[in-house]
């Protein structure tokens, strides 16, 4: 027996435990019926435990995980073209293309959202963890820092407001550093 073989099953589930019913939403919107769906997702279960040694840690789970699930929904597609054909291939390859679009646009948000959220001040990091991580109800936030609940939630709102601008500037101001970084390849390229 592998004597890593419980560090690897442990880095396993915790990757997958994070992105499982987000991978699972993937498959099911490219394949409708729950059955093929499921059917899908225990062949890509299979397929991600089986490949895992491949998986490179410093990158994207998800985007690893959904690049398995699209060949294994493909694969499904083609074994069982009667009853899954719902779209012609141009379409569900629009498809894809529009959810792996939403994907990478999801994760930049969520990287945003982290460094944002690393900018707070101590006591606003506090307040979004106990409320949003933790899922406290605002009158027991209140309670424990002995504030009124009309104050904790303007807090929460001005917090929210802080970290919607800033990942919008992040996002902005990333969209403009890859747009310099297409102008200035073009010139490189240009000169002789």
């Amino acid at each position: 027996m592998d004597e890593h073989l419980p560090e690897k099953i442990e880095r396993f589930m915790s990757e997958l435990m994070s992105h499982q019913r987000r991978l699972y939403q993937y498959i099911h919107a490219l394949l409708p019926r729950q059955q093929d769906a499921e059917d899908v997702m225990q062949n890509t279960l299979l397929v991600l435990w089986r490949k895992f040694d491949q998986f490179q840690p410093a990158t994207s789970f998800y985007a690893w995980a959904r690049n398995v699930a699209f060949r294994e929904i493909c694969n499904y597609r083609r074994r069982n073209k009667r009853e899954v054909t719902i779209f012609d291939e141009g379409v569900f390859e629009q498809i894809a293309g529009e959810l792996e679009e939403q994907a990478e646009l999801s994760e930049a948000r969520y990287a945003a959202l982290l460094r944002c959220a690393e900018k707070l001040s101590l006591p606003d990091r506090e307040l979004i963890h106990l409320r949003y991580v933790l899922g406290t109800a605002v009158k027991e936030i209140a309670a424990r820092l002995g504030r009124p609940a009309n104050s904790v939630c303007k807090s929460l709102g001005r917090i929210r407001q802080a970290l919607w601008d800033c990942i919008n500037e992040e996002l902005a101001s990333g969209e403009q550093s890859s747009a310099q970084d297409g102008k200035d390849r073009s010139r490189t390229e240009e000169k002789p």
